[in-house]
């Protein structure tokens, strides 16, 4: 339940609509409270507060109307701002950084507090009757009315400041970088117990001859694999479920999710739950694909990289942010592929991503762009040295050594100063005695 409410919070976050929607929504209730609250009690009759005082239905109406028209005015020109901001992030950074603008709570609370305030004005005018009794009181409700325009105007200078902030390539990055070492937190953790699960080499494992698989009934990516609920289903049915895609695995329409080990009678509701815990969506997600992330900041390394940007400062941040994320994956244990039921029988087998997986999803196309440029591979490959020092497993070592010395072929190829191929092949030789050590 907890995952699905964590993937039910990302949808809402990644909307336009929940924020302000959610605003508009207080906003009525709060002029209804506060005209309640007017015809209950005269503020403007205590001490000192007369100055709260409003002549006429007349006057309250008038100020009203002209709160309600310049915050939709105003309003108007925030969204014109924040599509201008997005299309200038999709063609400089990529369509895939669009979402971080759309997630981003100030930008989503500055629209709500706009259009908040202008369904307020509007609620509150209605209630104020221009013929009714003269002694009614109208005070709590426009000045409510006027305060929460004050606050919008203090949100428009934040809201332009943070429009300034966010669109610049290092504030970007660093925001990816942070969603990145979450997603890294919460896929590999600092430890892992016994009762969590195992790693265990799937093709070492004897899970018999006897297996159906498991379709995907629609196409997608996958974003969410309910593992707890998984576990259930294999220990209910009295099988073991192994699962072959991973979060941000794209699938079709007749692919398969899975197999089923020792098969149940009950095969059409086994295969009915698995779909239900294997979430599919029109798009990835960043709750357990880290790789959403990293292909984020490798898209930005690739376009400037390209002869229309010419950025390779920019290329540099996004190397260094993936480097420390695959150094921190490398300090951590292994995320547990198998998990057994409490007497100790194997019930389900998940498919995680090792780390030449995700070094391959990092730099592939960072360096298929970048290879011939010496400098970039230069500081590309010096990075890659730092990441050799964190290297500890054997598989980890291995597959870094064999992407160092693949890229230093390419490199043997595609540059022709000298100089660079020198300074490379010393960088290489560095790695590969840190690496074989």
């Amino acid at each position: 339940m907890r995952q699905y409410l964590l993937h039910l919070s990302e949808k809402l976050r990644t909307s336009f609509l929940t924020v302000p929607a959610t605003m508009i929504v207080v906003a009525i209730l709060l002029a209804s409270l506060l005209r309640l609250l007017d015809n209950w009690y005269d503020p403007a009759g205590f001490t000192g507060l007369d100055w709260l005082r409003i002549r006429d239905a007349e006057s309250a109406r008038a100020l009203l109307s002209t709160i309600a028209a310049s915050t939709i005015t105003v309003a108007g020109t925030v969204f014109s701002i924040t599509v201008v901001a997005l299309t200038l992030a999709s063609n400089q950074f990529g369509p895939r950084v669009v979402r971080n603008f759309v997630r981003d709570r100030s930008t989503q609370v500055a629209l709500g507090i706009f259009l908040a305030t202008f369904v307020y004005a509007l609620v509150t005018i209605r209630s104020i009757d221009v013929l009714s009794d003269t002694n009614r009181s109208y005070d709590l409700a426009v000045h409510a009315g006027v305060f929460l325009a004050l606050v919008s105007i203090g949100f428009l200078v934040f809201f332009i400041h943070n429009v300034a902030q966010t669109i610049q390539v290092d504030n970007i990055t660093h925001q990816i970088n942070k969603e990145l070492h979450a997603a890294i937190a919460r896929e590999y953790p600092k430890s892992w117990s016994d009762a969590e699960g195992e790693k265990f080499d799937e093709e070492r494992l004897d899970l018999g001859s006897g297996w159906v698989n498991i379709p995907s009934g629609s196409g997608g990516y996958v974003q969410l694999i309910n593992k707890p609920a998984l576990k259930a289903l294999a220990e209910k049915y009295d099988c073991c479920l192994h699962i072959t895609c991973h979060p941000g695995a794209y699938i079709t329409h007749w692919g398969v999710i899975g197999r089923v080990y020792q098969p149940p009678a009950e095969m059409e509701e086994l295969i009915h739950g698995t779909q239900w815990a294997v979430e599919m969506g029109p798009v990835p997600t960043a709750e357990q694909d880290i790789v959403f992330s990293i292909r984020q900041l490798s898209q930005i390394a690739v376009r400037a990289l390209s002869p229309g940007v010419n950025d390779p400062f920019t290329a540099y941040t996004c190397v260094d942010r993936l480097v420390e994320g695959l150094g921190t994956v490398l300090q951590r244990p292994e995320p547990p592929n198998c998990f057994a039921d409490d007497t100790g029988r194997l019930r389900l087998i998940t498919c995680e991503l090792s780390f030449s997986d995700l070094l391959d999803a990092s730099l592939d196309e960072i360096c298929e762009h970048g290879r011939a440029n010496g400098v970039f591979v230069r500081h590309l490959l010096a990075s890659l040295l730092r990441l050799s020092r964190a290297c500890g497993r054997g598989d980890d070592r291995s597959g870094l050594l064999a992407y160092v010395k693949g890229l230093e072929e390419d490199c043997e190829i595609f540059i022709e100063s000298r100089r660079d191929l020198e300074k490379i092949k010393s960088t290489v030789e560095e790695i590969t005695a840190q690496l074989t050590n």
